[in-house]
């Protein structure tokens, strides 16, 4: 029994978010081209290219063979015809995807950001309230499960190494813990949505040899110890998220505000210091007395005054003149002579 923590090495075959909008989503499979030589022996009367088996036939596990398909990340994601809602593309996982560009779900990893309801798994399917017997399956809702079970290894040197080298490639591994004497080992991932893509990714896979995986999900760890490290991952978690929920509600609320509130900024020091200063200018030019100056100058107007002093005597009628136009030039001296 050993158990190796490879939370410390790097994903190397992480795709990001730029990469997988950069070009379309490849043809994975084209159902025409698969030839009878791929097909398992006939024992139904259908045969499933997503499942590689006769229906009706023996439904156990072990009669799988190895799948002739298998994703791979970096040459199959790209972009498709999924809305913002969409989930995960199930075939996509299991690399048998016949529809390309036009599928409607994603085909993509599953994002450390992104949120999937606690009743559906990533690929958009419904899970149960208990898990089934043989603990295959969507899951539970019940429960978030991000270990899984995998059976049917080759037990050789460096298993841990090439088991994180395969798994690594759905996302990032927390631990893995492999059991030599049952020919089984246990990886619990970072995220349960990574979880469960690895989950139908490796299903019926092999690590390089001629091993048939088969994948299931983990029991509960017995251990109490790591039952109380669980509880507390879950608390921070939960803590994690409403702290997240909290500051984008407020980020929001505040850029509504922005948007609302007319921005009044006060003025600084120095803008006060020139106001007053040009308020003292106006009240000094105010109290100085106004000295109007003259108009004409004093030689222009006693030239002036003597030309009013011309005209006045021009005006001036004599008495004796003025009597004898009234009276028509008739004198006193007149009258005695008439007499």
């Amino acid at each position: 029994m050993s158990a190796k923590d490879p939370s410390t090495k790097p994903n190397a075959n992480a795709v990001t978010k730029a990469d997988l909008m950069s070009k379309p989503a490849r043809l994975q499979v084209d159902p025409a081209t698969i030839p009878d030589s791929d097909k398992p022996p006939q024992v139904g009367t259908t045969f499933n290219i997503w499942f590689l088996k006769w229906s009706g036939g023996d439904s156990s596990t072990r009669s799988f063979t190895q799948s002739k398909f298998k994703v791979n990340v970096k040459r199959d994601s790209g972009y498709t015809k999924a809305g913002k809602r969409s989930p995960i593309c199930l075939f996509f996982a299991r690399g048998c995807c016949y529809r390309g560009k036009s599928c409607p779900y994603f085909h993509r990893l599953p994002l450390p950001s992104e949120f999937f309801p606690t009743t559906q798994d990533c690929f958009g399917r419904d899970k149960t309230a208990e898990y089934r017997d043989d603990m295959d399956g969507v899951g539970s809702f019940n429960k978030v499960n991000r270990t899984l079970y995998v059976g049917g290894l080759h037990i050789k040197p460096e298993i841990e190494e090439v088991i994180s080298k395969y798994f690594s490639e759905f996302g990032d591994i927390d631990k893995i813990k492999v059991i030599h004497n049952k020919s089984c080992a246990f990886i619990t991932m970072r995220y349960e949505s990574s979880a469960q893509f690895a989950k139908e990714a490796m299903q019926n896979q092999s690590l390089g040899g001629q091993e048939v995986l088969y994948v299931r999900w983990a029991n509960e760890d017995p251990n109490p110890e790591a039952q109380k490290r669980e509880k507390r991952r879950l608390e921070e978690l939960a803590l994690e998220t409403v702290r997240n929920l909290l500051q984008s509600t407020e980020q929001a609320t505040n850029s509504s505000k922005r948007s609302k509130k007319i921005i009044v900024e006060e003025p600084k020091e120095e803008e006060e210091e020139e106001k007053y200063s040009e308020v003292k200018k106006i009240k000094s030019v105010e109290e100085t007395p106004v000295q109007s100056a003259p108009i004409l100058s004093s030689s222009t107007l006693q030239n002036l005054a003597k030309v009013r002093d011309k005209l006045s005597v021009r005006k001036v009628i004599p008495t004796e003149q003025t009597l004898s136009t009234v009276l028509g030039g008739y004198s006193s001296e007149e009258e005695d002579d008439d007499e």
